[in-house]
C-alpha cells in the first residue's frame, strides 16, 4: 500500500514539475516574443550593422507587428545574418523585392526591423528567402552631420554680423539710401520698364495679328506666296524694276560723262561752250538772224498797208475769223 503511494506520489510531483517548467518555457518564450501558439516562417536579411538590434525585437511591415528576430549571426568579417520569424498569415502581403531597415521605437526605445515594400511585380515571400537591407544613417553620422552643420550656422553668423557692422558704419550706403531722388528715379525706371513691357507686348500682339493673318490666308502676302500666277507677275515686276534701275543708271552716268566731256571742252557742245571765237560768232550770228527777223515782220507789215495787197490780206483775215466761228460751233 505505501508503494503505490509513493508511485502516485512521484508521478504527481513529475507532473507539477513537468508543469511548472512548460510554464517557464512558456513565459520565456513569451518574454521574447516568440509566436509559439501560431504558425510562422523563417525568413533572412542581410546587413552591415544591427545598431543595437536583439533577438526578440519586434518586426512591423506598414506598421503592423508581423513577428520578431529570432537570432542574429555573423556571417563574416562585414556581413551579419538576421534571422525572422514571421506570421504565415502575413506571407501573401509581403513581397520577394521588399528591404529591410533598421530603426528605433521613438526617440529612446528598444530598436525595430521594418520591413519596407518597393516598387515591381514580385511574388509573395517563401520559406528561407533572403531580404537585403536598405542603406540607412545611423545616430553617430546624424550627430556628425548636425555638428557641421552647426559650425557652418556658427561661421555664417560670424559673417553676417560682419557685414552688418560694415553696413553701420558705412555713412555712403545711409546717405544713398536716405536719397529721396534716387527713389524718384528708381520709380522712373520702373515705369518705363512697365511701358516697354506694354510696347513689347503690343509688338508680340501685332506680330500674333499679323501671323494669324498670314494662316488664314489673308492679305496681300498670302496671295503672293499662294497664288503662282500673282507670283510670277510679282516677280516679273521686280524684274522689270531692277532693269528700270540699271538703265537709269546708265543713263546717269552717260549724261555724267556728256557733262565731263562738255567741261573739259570736248566735242562740238564743248567747242562751242568753251571756245570764245565760236561763242561769239553764235552770237553775232544769233543776232543777225534776231534784226533780220525784225525786218521781216515790218516789211511784212508795210505790204499790210500797200493799197495794191491791202485786199488780199482783209480777205485772209475774213477767212480766218470764219474758220474760228466754224470751229467754235
Amino acid at each position: 500500500m505505501k508503494g503505490k503511494k509513493k508511485i502516485e506520489h512521484t508521478k504527481l510531483g513529475a507532473l507539477v514539475i513537468a508543469g511548472v517548467l512548460f510554464l517557464v518555457f512558456a513565459l520565456y518564450m513569451i518574454g521574447k516574443n516568440q509566436n509559439i501558439f501560431g504558425t510562422s516562417i523563417t525568413l533572412l536579411t542581410v546587413v552591415e550593422n544591427v545598431n543595437g538590434l536583439v533577438p526578440g525585437n519586434n518586426v512591423r511591415f506598414q506598421g503592423m507587428d508581423v513577428g520578431t528576430v529570432k537570432s542574429i549571426d555573423m556571417a563574416n568579417d562585414s556581413t551579419i545574418e538576421v534571422s525572422l520569424l514571421i506570421k504565415r498569415k502575413m506571407q501573401e502581403h509581403i513581397k520577394k523585392n521588399a528591404a529591410t531597415i533598421i530603426s528605433t521605437d521613438g526617440l529612446m526605445g528598444n530598436k525595430i526591423l521594418h520591413i519596407v515594400p518597393q516598387d515591381g511585380e514580385a511574388g509573395p515571400i517563401e520559406e528561407g528567402d533572403v531580404l537585403f537591407a536598405m542603406e540607412q544613417v545611423g545616430t553617430e553620422d546624424m550627430l556628425k552631420k548636425l555638428d557641421m552643420s552647426g559650425d557652418y550656422l556658427q561661421k555664417t553668423l560670424v559673417n553676417l554680423a560682419d557685414i552688418t557692422n560694415k553696413l553701420n558704419k558705412s555713412q555712403a550706403i545711409w546717405s544713398l539710401l536716405r536719397d529721396t531722388m534716387l527713389v524718384e528715379n528708381i520709380n522712373l525706371a520702373v515705369d518705363e520698364f512697365r511701358l516697354a513691357g506694354r510696347k513689347a507686348t503690343e509688338m508680340a500682339q501685332a506680330g500674333n495679328r499679323l501671323l494669324r493673318t498670314l494662316e488664314e490666308g489673308e492679305g496681300l502676302v498670302d496671295q503672293v506666296f499662294t497664288d503662282t500666277v500673282l507670283s510670277a507677275n510679282f516677280s516679273k515686276s521686280i524684274d522689270q524694276i531692277l532693269k528700270t534701275g540699271e538703265e537709269a543708271e546708265r543713263v546717269l552716268l552717260e549724261a555724267k560723262t556728256i557733262l565731263n566731256e562738255i567741261q573739259e571742252g570736248k566735242g562740238a557742245a564743248g567747242a562751242l561752250l568753251n571756245d570764245t571765237l565760236v561763242r561769239e560768232s553764235l552770237l553775232n550770228t544769233i543776232q543777225n538772224i534776231e534784226s533780220s527777223t525784225e525786218s521781216f515782220n515790218q516789211n511784212m507789215e508795210a505790204l499790210k498797208h500797200n493799197f495794191l495787197l491791202r485786199g488780199y490780206f482783209k480777205r485772209l483775215e475774213k477767212r480766218k475769223a470764219k474758220e474760228l466761228e466754224e470751229l467754235e460751233k
